[in-house]
């Protein structure tokens, strides 16, 4: 196989390219790993129980997920059976022990589907379909995205998907038999919750809450757990963020260890999207309430997608990275400690790339960050300086 390699610097990666099936890097390196077709969403996890960090990469043309794991040096090699089937056009991922056996399971939104496939690790890599699989749901018109927590303390994790059509999310509760109950149950959120919506414990209540980006209505609803499986809408939601909110990650970006938003602004990902595509940040007070920070919108891209949080300079304040689907470049974004801006910061990757993820690939301490070139049917990781 030939390789092409080339050098290029930024203030906080340096990288090589090269393709293959495998790699290893170090702290100058930058993979590129083939996997399925059309490669979509990325997330991060330790699927064979070594304590070091593995990679999942759902593709939706081949409904493939690709499971890689690390070696904890940046190394990593194809699980045994990958690929895994994940149910048709897999188009997000959530990770969770969801039959509590210790290992971890995979679960994915399958678009243009009114189901959510769930796949239960073997603890050393591989996946089989959990016995009730695929999980049938009733939101209108299909499922896009997913997220996971425990909504009702009851130490079962749920999963919850959108169902933009009558501007409700939908939540399966999990269950000790079925593994989880369905039908699910709706809750109201606000106009078209499109594709993304993400799940954390936004007033650090013990319980974990929903957050849906409102498409059609430019703004955030907040959704508070009441911990016995009810929701309540956060004081002030839902919390304008932008023209149509399409991906969001949530993170503390100040350093005062209260949950945050980073919300892409994509028009152009919307068929008759109008309005300016970017980055908006809404910064939390860890009771549910959101004040935008100033110089929202920040400029992404022409198509800006997929989204994600972590330190990835190791000045122990959260950064975001975004991905514009447009054309091969992945967006920087610092941030400081008093939440008043923030510098920004192309990278050229593969071509359209989507999904993004930021974790520590090879145990240095430095958050490294994996793009999905969705044209390219690859990754590339880039490894931190």
């Amino acid at each position: 196989m030939k390789h092409s390699i080339f050098l290029i610097l930024f203030p906080l990666f340096a990288f090589v390219n090269s393709c293959g099936q495998t790699g290893h890097a170090s702290n100058t390196e930058n993979i590129r790993i083939k996997v399925g077709r059309s490669p979509g969403s990325v997330e991060a996890g330790d699927f064979n129980n070594d304590r070091f960090i593995d990679l999942a990469v759902a593709s939706e043309t081949d409904s493939s997920v690709t499971i890689l794991l690390g070696n904890g040096k940046g190394s990593f090699t194809h699980a045994a059976g990958s690929p895994f089937f994940a149910g048709p056009q897999p188009n997000d991922i959530a990770i969770k022990d969801f039959n509590n056996d210790g290992n971890t399971d995979l679960a994915f939104a399958n678009h243009e589907h009114k189901f959510l496939t769930v796949l239960i690790g073997n603890g050393k890599g591989s996946f089989t379909a959990a016995a009730k699989s695929p999980f049938r749901v009733e939101g209108i018109p299909h499922t896009h995205g997913i997220a996971t927590g425990d909504f009702n303390r009851d130490r079962r994790p749920d999963l919850v998907t959108d169902s933009w059509g009558n501007d409700n999310v939908e939540v399966l509760f999990g269950d000790s038999v079925d593994l989880f109950k369905t039908p699910g149950i709706f809750f109201k959120v606000g106009k078209r919750p499109y594709q993304r919506l993400r799940v954390a414990d936004i007033n650090r209540d013990g319980a974990d809450d929903i957050v849906t980006t409102n498409t059609e209505a430019n703004n955030v609803t907040v959704l508070l757990s009441d911990g016995k499986g009810g929701f309540d809408e956060a004081a002030g939601s839902p919390y304008p963020c932008g023209d149509a909110p399409f991906g969001i990650s949530i993170g503390d970006l100040n350093a005062d260890e209260k949950p945050d938003l980073a919300i892409i602004n994509s028009p152009g990902s919307m068929g008759a999207g109008k309005g300016k595509n970017g980055l908006t940040v809404l910064l939390g007070d860890g009771k549910g309430k959101f004040t935008t920070m100033r110089g929202s919108p920040y400029e992404s891209g022409k198509i800006p997608n997929r989204i994600a949080i972590g330190d990835t300079n190791s000045d122990g304040v959260n950064d975001i990275i975004t991905s514009d689907n447009d054309g091969n470049k992945i967006y920087l974004f610092l941030m400081n400690r008093n939440g008043t801006g923030l510098s920004q910061s192309s990278i050229t990757v593969g071509n359209h790339p989507k999904g993004i993820a930021i974790a520590d690939l090879n145990a240095d301490g430095k958050s490294d960050v994996i793009v999905c070139n969705q044209l390219d049917n690859d990754i590339s990781i880039i490894i931190s300086r």
